[in-house]
């Protein structure tokens, strides 16, 4: 799918399997986005499977317009991460 495996960016050892919501309390809808391997599994509070948001363009379009449902959905840390994405995939230039 990619040029290049995303590492998970929490152990940095197995390949990314979710973007994934962590919040910074238990308190705060404030977090961060990252994608990761199982390692997380405990700790993300909301995650998308890597293989279903790019099984196909409408389930991109459907996940995003799930997500802009949400009232903690933080765009600009979401986009920060796919820009992470897209650098360890390899994946500028495609367009």
């Amino acid at each position: 799918m990619f040029k290049e495996k995303p590492i998970c960016e929490a152990c940095g050892q197995n390949e990314a399997i979710s973007f994934s919501f962590f919040p910074f309390d238990s308190d705060s809808s404030k977090g961060e986005w990252k994608f990761v391997c199982e390692c997380t599994s405990e700790t993300e509070d909301y995650y998308i499977p890597i293989k279903d948001f790019f099984a196909n363009p409408p389930a991109a379009v459907g996940w995003m317009a799930h997500m802009n449902e949400k009232t903690w959905m933080d765009w600009s840390d979401f986009m920060n991460m796919m820009e992470r994405f897209c650098e360890v995939t390899d994946s500028y230039g495609t367009l």
